[in-house]
């Protein structure tokens, strides 16, 4: 596979799995909560209104006829950024979660790490290519 194709490839799969979460934390708001925490946390209303955004974002870019590294970046950025923050909510226990919570924000997160891996082996092999046929 080349470097756009896996780009490309990865963008759109982590653009449905982000829709899929996005919707799920919207329509099942609070019996996710019950799962992860064994109480009412809080809304997960607002990260599932972000989720879809976001997902959006993700679809568009991979469907540009050119691949615009930028907002690769930005995208790869953003999967790394959710990555880190749920490390921390989970090492640093800012809401009590229950044993499945734990696990399934930690599933999420090492799916997103892949993704964000993906996307940047994607966007390197492209570039390299890119430029090489540009010499």
């Amino acid at each position: 596979m080349n470097g756009r194709s896996l780009l490309i490839n990865t963008l759109r799969v982590n653009a449905v799995f982000s829709m899929l979460s996005g919707l799920d934390l919207i329509l099942f708001d609070k019996t996710i909560a019950q799962i992860l925490s064994g109480n009412d946390i809080g809304s997960f209303f607002p990260i599932g209104m972000m989720l879809i955004g976001f997902s959006v974002f993700v679809f568009v870019v991979s469907t540009l006829s050119a691949v615009n590294k930028y907002l690769v970046s930005a995208i790869i950025a953003m999967d790394i950024l959710w990555v880190v923050g749920s490390i921390f909510i989970i090492a640093f226990g800012f809401a009590t979660f229950t044993t499945i919570g734990i696990v399934l924000i930690g599933a999420v997160a090492a799916i997103i790490a892949l993704f964000a891996y993906l996307q940047t082996k994607g966007l390197r092999i492209h570039l390299k290519k890119e430029s090489a046929g540009a010499n």
